[in-house]
């Protein structure tokens, strides 16, 4: 994971690497800022540059057995190429701000109203994501939104940390999916939200919600027993 370099820094733009292997999908880097797709969150696009200047646009990013493979629009680099990588920075930062706007709800829920999280889809256009409702109570979720908007407003900073995954055994609220934390791995990488809430995630954040803007709440739809699809989008 020592790779994966926006573990570390979120807000790194550019960065230079090495290719270590190629493959018909796309390249592997030695180390990279790009993040590949995973928890619900679409995976970053961009473009390598070569050292005789040759630009590839990277297309997708994906997780590959533990590896981020950059999906590449053509082929053309060799294992052993210097690259020049560049994040579509309009794009990341999108998403940055539906990913920690959907920790800050998600903590309001499960916080406030002990309701789990079953799935979520994160864009640059829209955020979805599963709620796992005992009895639904539109009231709840309504105010669940207003209470969330009303954390971001108090312009809370966001902290990374690693733990030893075995000291994280003992500590149930770090895990806000119905079906808990299914990665075999060693280290957890924590995303804090100082004073408010703290979770398990390997995700791109924000440094202080009030980059997110403001939920709105656009529609939520039934799909199965104490299953609630709820869909919004960020406001400036």
């Amino acid at each position: 994971m020592t790779g994966r370099l926006y573990q570390q820094d979120s807000y790194l733009k550019t960065f230079q690497s090495v290719v270590t292997s190629v493959r018909e999908e796309g390249v592997v880097l030695e180390s990279t800022a790009f993040f590949p797709t995973g928890g619900g969150v679409e995976g970053d696009q961009g473009a390598l540059t070569g050292d005789n200047g040759a630009r590839f646009a990277v297309v997708e990013t994906l997780d590959r057995e533990g590896e981020v493979l950059h999906r590449l629009e053509r082929p053309g680099l060799d294992v052993g190429a210097v690259v020049n990588g560049e994040l579509d920075w309009k794009r990341r930062y999108l998403l940055m701000r539906y990913h920690t706007a959907t920790h800050v709800l998600c903590g309001v829920m499960f916080n406030d109203y002990g309701v789990r999280v079953t799935g979520n889809r994160l864009t640059p256009e829209k955020g979805r994501v599963d709620f796992s409702f005992e009895v639904f109570d539109r009231a709840v979720l309504e105010e669940g939104f207003a209470r969330a908007n009303a954390t971001i407003e108090k312009d809370l900073p966001v902290r990374i940390s690693f733990i030893p995954a075995a000291e994280a055994e003992g500590r149930p609220e770090l895990f806000k999916l119905e079906s808990g934390f299914r990665h075999n791995l060693e280290t957890l990488r924590l995303v804090d939200i100082v004073d408010f809430d703290v979770q398990a995630d390997g995700g791109c954040h924000v440094a202080s919600l009030k980059e997110i803007g403001k939920l709105a709440l656009k529609k939520s739809e039934n799909k199965g027993k104490a299953n609630r699809r709820v869909y919004f989008e960020l406001e400036s």
